[in-house]
């Protein structure tokens, strides 16, 4: 299918977006989600071509640091990505998908597609999801 790979980035940034939206209304430690958060963030960046670094994978995935990292050892371990020194800055370690790890997320993005594709338009999803996140902060 020729145009599933746009709308896998798509369907990848809605679900940071909303990654964000939920976490800014209920407190990023009410709903921690740092392996499929970092699987978006990578995502992301090997479709944009990007390289993606360890810091700023852990940091993406709004946990403490100690947290992320052993997430990042979790996935490397499952086979779902590697950590290698980056090329021009050897203090730095670049994370990337394996085959396994572009493959999974890939297969649950094209899973995902039906719910996204259908789902209602912006305003509509503003019109209801703003003032849900509004009345969550008034009660808290």
């Amino acid at each position: 299918m020729q145009g599933m790979p746009l709308l896998r980035v798509d369907i990848c940034r809605k679900l940071i977006a909303s990654r964000k939206v939920v976490g800014d209304c209920l407190g990023y430690a009410l709903c921690p989600n740092p392996i499929w958060d970092m699987m978006l963030e990578l995502f992301l960046a090997a479709q944009e071509g990007r390289p993606s670094y360890l810091l700023s994978l852990c940091m993406f995935a709004n946990v403490p640091l100690s947290t992320a990292l052993r997430k990042v050892e979790t996935m490397e371990m499952s086979g779902i990505i590697v950590r290698e020194a980056a090329m021009r800055n050897r203090r730095r370690v670049e994370v990337r998908f394996t085959t396994h790890g572009l493959e999974t997320i890939e297969r649950a993005l094209d899973r995902l597609a039906p719910i996204y594709t259908t789902a209602p338009d912006t305003v509509l999803f503003a019109e209801r999801v703003l003032p849900f996140c509004a009345s969550m902060v008034r009660h808290n």
